[in-house]
């Protein structure tokens, strides 16, 4: 193994040995070499046995690269995984199995949830009740506060719905892993522990994991590695709780902080620092970071009149960041909500720029968009089969109650009789005279556009007769309960007409299709990522889009959380960093403490002063 020459702070986390430390260990500081550097010295010096030890990751990429990394130092037998995966084995060894089998399926909610709501926002129901589960709560007990347009009479009836479904069926969902091994553990104390245990991203656990922690860890020889301020999964359940109070759970526990940032440049970790400082500067074990870079990087901060203004400005600086020879893999751009990253990536869409957006959360792939661009294609060639089945998906009138045994019966008579999926619909039998009756409504809606456009209707007008006959506006507002996502949806219609430039439909359709990033370019193009995504990720050139507020911050969120997603976003960076408001005097870049450019005469950046006072008066 290479000798890694760790700074003070780090060799006082490695050299640790008995007893439990919880390291607060800044962005940038080096966690995975901490982890590394004290697994090796437990196993070399201390001759502690592999199998004793468990190291637990925050996720399935890390939980990998662990493993590879102690692999590579000879150390095969250490035990490595994500929480999960851990209670995966354990339930494995005591004959419980979950598998994709036996693990509840979306369907499945839905259809439960449709028989108590027909409109029931399942996605919102499951959140909420995984949210609960986290927390050890059951529907038969008082409810831990999160927001929800649903009330708790409402909330309680689907998750005993719910979880009566699973009983049933013997299914299970992910929170199950977790609730099911911390059984199986407190029933076998003996049987399921650890002489050593290290955890990272601890500010993110659960109530659940650390009562496991409690059962795994009885000798107390516990060690994790956190940072409060990095804590973005409490929507989840995570809770810095556990972390910053780390030495009331733990008996004589120690906490030691790692501060030296080896990521950013000075000024970057400076601002972040007195941005952050603002929050948790009365946290006892509170600790500045600290740049090893004494460089200082580029900081801008742009005001924006609106998303559209901003995303033609992100596009321009990152086209002459790549004409000043920097590589697109090196170029983020950040985001609270999907929303915020529309006309950014249209208009690396339209320079044919090539980007990878995280988690298939393009624009372009959003529910009602996909569904518009779907028809609009159909009518540009109606032999297009997978145009047809992206409409025929989206569900909109009149296929909204088509089954999927209805498709794979007109893919079977397409191929049967070689013809379009659009003819085979029209064409072939059904079995109940409504589904031919919307068949044929939907085949007339194609036809009437197709006429439209012979006519030389523009594209506009093209969309809005699409969302007119589809009844797409009443179906959006007819599924969702929350206003705030019924207008976001209702605005990607306004959005998408916004892209049109000419009236060319071929023309349209070839700039929102041909540019998709292929795979073989993943590598070398512009990242586009929700905050939460970018977690434990590092690029050369950041831009943090979409700071407005009420929406980042969020006002369902808690501020605390909303400035730790901002911290984590503006300590990404490893050269320049870009953030970029909607609006004037944001909260956040109030606090942020630099003054945009739009709102002064030079390019000069200087601190506003009395942030507080400010907020007073404006919040």
């Amino acid at each position: 193994m290479t000798k890694i020459n760790f700074n003070p702070e780090q060799q006082v986390a490695v050299d640790h040995f008995d007893g439990a430390m919880g390291v607060i260990s800044s962005a940038g500081s080096g966690k995975s070499t901490i982890l590394l550097g004290r697994i090796d010295k437990l196993i070399r010096e201390h001759n502690i046995p592999e199998k004793s030890i468990l190291a637990i990751s925050f996720t399935k990429n890390t939980a990998s690269e662990l493993q590879s990394k102690l692999k590579a130092m000879n150390h095969k037998f250490v035990n490595v995984g994500t929480f999960h995966a851990i209670c995966g084995r354990i339930l494995y060894q005591e004959g419980i199995q979950i598998t994709g089998y036996n693990m509840i399926k979306e369907w499945q909610v839905d259809n439960c949830f449709k028989n108590i709501d027909k409109n029931a926002d399942t996605k919102e129901i499951t959140n909420y009740i995984s949210f609960q589960k986290n927390f050890m709560v059951s529907y038969d007990d008082e409810f831990i506060k999160k927001e929800s347009d649903y009330t708790i009479k409402e909330l309680r009836k689907f998750y005993k719905a719910y979880e009566d479904l699973k009983k049933q069926k013997k299914l299970y969902d992910f929170d199950d892993y977790l609730l099911l091994c911390l059984e199986v553990v407190k029933n076998n104390p003996d049987k399921y522990t650890y002489d050593y245990i290290l955890v990272d991203e601890h500010q993110d656990s659960n109530l659940v994991q650390n009562h496991l922690l409690k059962e795994w860890c009885q000798t107390g020889n516990i060690f994790t590695l956190s940072d409060y301020r990095q804590a973005i999964f409490e929507f989840r359940g995570g809770t810095t709780e556990y972390s910053m109070n780390f030495d009331k759970y733990w008996k004589d526990a120690t906490i030691h902080n790692v501060f030296t940032n080896y990521r950013s440049p000075k000024n970057i970790v400076e601002q972040s620092n007195h941005f952050i400082r603002q929050y948790y500067s009365d946290y006892e074990h509170y600790v500045d970071a600290k740049a090893h870079n004494q460089e200082d990087g580029h900081i801008e901060v742009n005001s924006h009149f609106s998303r559209d203004v901003e995303g033609v400005e992100v596009a321009d600086k990152i086209e002459q960041l790549i004409e000043d020879g920097e590589k697109l893999n090196e170029i983020a751009v950040l985001y609270r909500m999907n929303a915020h990253a529309d006309f950014v990536e249209a208009e690396l869409k339209r320079r044919k720029i090539d980007y990878e957006i995280a988690n298939d959360s393009s624009f372009f792939k959003r529910k009602e968009v996909a569904g518009i661009l779907a028809i609009l294609r159909l009518v540009h060639n109606p032999q297009d089969d997978n145009a047809f089945e992206g409409a025929f998906k989206a569900r909109n009138y009149p296929l909204t109650y088509m089954s999927n045994k209805i498709f794979n019966d007109m893919q079977n008579y397409a191929t049967k009789h070689n013809t379009s999926m659009l003819d085979a619909a029209t064409d072939m039998p059904y079995s109940q005279m409504w589904q031919k009756k919307n068949i044929t409504v939907f085949k007339k809606i194609i036809n009437n556009l197709r006429k439209m456009n012979e006519d030389g209707a523009n594209v506009i007008s093209l969309i809005a007769h699409i969302t007119k006959s589809t009844k797409l506006e009443e179906t959006i507002k007819e599924k969702y309960r929350n206003k705030e996502e019924i207008d976001e949806r209702l605005n990607s219609i306004e959005v998408l007409k916004s892209f049109v430039k000419g009236n060319n439909l071929e023309q349209f359709i070839t700039y929102v299709y041909s540019s998709f990033t292929k795979k073989k370019s993943k590598k070398d193009a512009v990242k586009l990522m929700s905050i939460h995504r970018s977690k434990g990720l590092e690029f050369d050139n950041v831009f943090v889009v979409g700071v407005e507020n009420d929406k980042f911050p969020h006002h369902l969120s808690s501020l605390e959380e909303e400035a730790r997603l901002f911290y984590v976003s503006c300590t990404r960076s490893k050269k320049n960093l870009f953030i970029s408001e909607i609006g004037r005097n944001t909260r956040f870049i109030v606090e942020y403490g630099m003054e945009s450019n739009s709102s002064k005469q030079n390019g000069d950046q200087h601190v506003i002063s009395n942030v507080d006072e400010w907020i007073k008066n404006n919040f």
